[in-house]
Parts: C-alpha cells; structure tokens; sequence
C-alpha cells in the first residue's frame, strides 16, 4: 500500500483507502470527525483527514469508524474480545483505552460469547474524553443497540454496571498484553490484509453465531440494526454495473458473464453507496433479513438480464420486451428525431 494513503502517527493510524468518504464522493459519513473530544479530523480538498498533532491516541474514533480504517498500534479491539473470558468487565482503568474503542459488533459478540458482561462508567462523566457528554452517550447508544441485536435473536442478555478500583501500576502493561492473549481456536491476524475489506468486527460476531446458531429462538431480524443490510434488485435495472463497480466490500458481485447480479448480506456493511449510485433507483433495502444466511456468507441471485443487441448502436444491452434498441438509442431518438425529421423534409 503506497503510504500516501495511510496517515501515521506514532500511536495512530488512519487508512483512507478504508475510509467511505475515499470509496464514493458523495458518501457523507462524518463519524469519527462528530466524536473526536480533540476536533483532530479536518477535510482538506474535499477528503477526510487527521491532524496528528491534535490527536491523543485516545481511541475513541475506532468504534464508530464502520470501516475500521482507524487504528491504534498498542490496541485493537478485536484481539481484545477474542481472548475474554466468561466473565468480562470492561473499565478504561483495567485493560482499555475507552470502551468507544468498541462498535456494535464487539458489545454483541461479547454479550453472545461469555457467562455475564459489566462495563464501568464511574469515570465517564468527568473524563477529558467525554465533552457534553457525547462520548458516553455514544458508548452506551452502542451498548443499547448490541442488547437489542441478541435479545431479537432470542437471548436475554443485558450488560450490568460496575466500578472498577484500578492499580494503576499495571495499567498499561496490561493493555500491552490484552492484545496478545487470543484463544486457541481463534486469531484475527489472516482477517488482517489489503485485500479484506470486510471489517473483522462483523467476522468475530458471525463466527459467534455460527457457534450458537442451533440455540436460537428467532433468526429473522429487522434490518434496522445499522450494521445489516438486505437488498432486492427491481426490473428496471439496467445492468448498468454501478452498484457492482462502488460496492466497497464485493457485497454485489456479477455473475453468468455479466447478465446477472448476486447479493451477499454477510460481506455488507450497510453503506447505502449502491442504492445512492444507482440511476433507475432498482436497489430496494428489505426490512428482515436471515441473520444465518448472514452469518453463513449465503449469497442469492437479485436479477438475471436477457441480453440483446441493439439494433442502431450494436451494443449488447438488457432487453425487457418490445423494439431491440437500447435505452440510450432510444433517448436519443426521443430526444433528437424532430431534428432528422425536418433535415429528412428540406
């Protein structure tokens, strides 16, 4: 990766060939420039930036970044809840930096995974982190949404409330080593590389369905979770290819040597780019999806073209019925046959 599109500091880091604002122009996710207690994220030219002289390597960005372009050297999140135990407790003064380093997907993935989950706020409110309040209410609008998630499956797990007494003697040693201790059965290194753009949070979180999926009791969802996104494609796409082109995970993808279009909700995150850059407006988002299918990467076919080739233009195009002429011949006739008529009369 050129390192011109990687902003680093000596803690920090910010990956911009991960970001949505570099996948599509017009996408207008403001997340971790609304959250930053520092104001560090500034647009210069139009592109989402990071100043490293205003940051503090707090982590508060990481959770809300959909993408997980953001990064800090000493932490990840998703080694961290890999290696939890049973019981976990969560507190910025044990093994943490804050617990907005934390998205949806690691709250409900550790609220599947253990016996009992806690989380300290006796800290929150009078922290630096935590302007307005606004760094809590984020955390805890997280928290919300993750119980909502499990319980929907048919889970009764709530996270409960404690007040951690820290020995600050280990602090950070400790949070050195909590990225260090995975499970035996489970690493998140190979998730790691260029090529994936699937987040690893949503990994973690589909590997632990797949672990209980036989214990459901519900595993139709609302697509109102903002992490899941289902789609169907109406008749009127033209196969244009947009979606396909701007799907920043290959949740779209082609298939049959282009004449059919195919949707894997597992590798979606829910960007909402195809349903922007699509001109006919096809892409439809349905309201429930099969959090197994999901879990499972099961992919299904939305539309399959017939394809013809134009008799003006010669081009292959989707053909729905009537004349064998293509929607852009047929506009410009539309448009410009008056002008042929009359210089056809002269």
């Amino acid at each position: 990766m050129s390192l011109e599109y990687r902003v680093k500091g000596e803690a920090f880091g910010f990956d911009t060939l991960k970001c949505l604002r570099t996948d599509y122009y017009h996408n207008d996710c403001q997340k971790c420039l609304q959250i930053c207690p520092q104001n560090a994220f500034f647009f210069d030219r139009s592109k989402l930036t990071v100043d490293l002289q205003q940051c503090t390597n707090c982590g508060v960005c990481l959770g809300v970044c959909p993408t997980e372009a953001l990064s800090l050297e000493f932490f990840d999140p998703n080694d961290y809840i890999v290696g939890l135990g049973q019981e976990v407790e969560l507190s910025c003064k044990k093994d943490l930096p804050c617990l907005s380093v934390f998205d949806v997907q690691h709250f409900a993935r550790i609220l599947l995974q253990s016996q009992s989950a806690a989380c300290d706020f006796s800290h929150c409110e009078e922290c630096s982190l935590n302007p307005e309040g606004k760094t809590l209410a984020s955390i805890k609008e997280r928290m919300r949404e993750a119980e909502e998630f499990v319980q929907a499956l048919g889970i009764e797990k709530r996270f409960e409330e404690f007040s951690y007494e820290p020995d600050r003697r280990g602090f950070f040693k400790s949070i050195f080593k909590a990225t260090k201790e995975l499970t035996q059965d489970e690493s998140t290194s190979e998730l790691h590389t260029p090529l994936n753009r699937i987040p690893v949070k949503n990994t973690l979180l589909k590997n632990a369905i797949k672990q209980h999926y036989k214990e459901l009791q519900n595993t139709t969802l609302p697509t109102t979770f903002s992490f899941l996104a289902n789609k169907r494609i109406e008749q009127s796409c033209n196969n244009c290819g947009e979606c396909v082109q701007f799907c920043p995970t290959d949740a779209l993808f082609s298939a049959k040597e282009g004449t059919a279009i195919w949707f894997m909700a597992g590798k979606c995150i829910a960007c909402g780019i195809c349903n922007d850059v699509c001109e006919p407006k096809s892409i439809v988002n349905e309201s429930e999806i099969d959090i197994v299918e999901w879990a499972f990467d099961r992919g299904k076919e939305l539309i399959e073209h017939h394809i013809e080739i134009c008799t003006e233009c010669k081009t292959p195009f989707s053909y729905k019925g009537g004349e064998l002429i293509c929607d852009r011949c047929k506009s410009f006739v539309e448009d410009f046959g008056d002008i042929f008529k009359l210089a056809s009369e002269e």
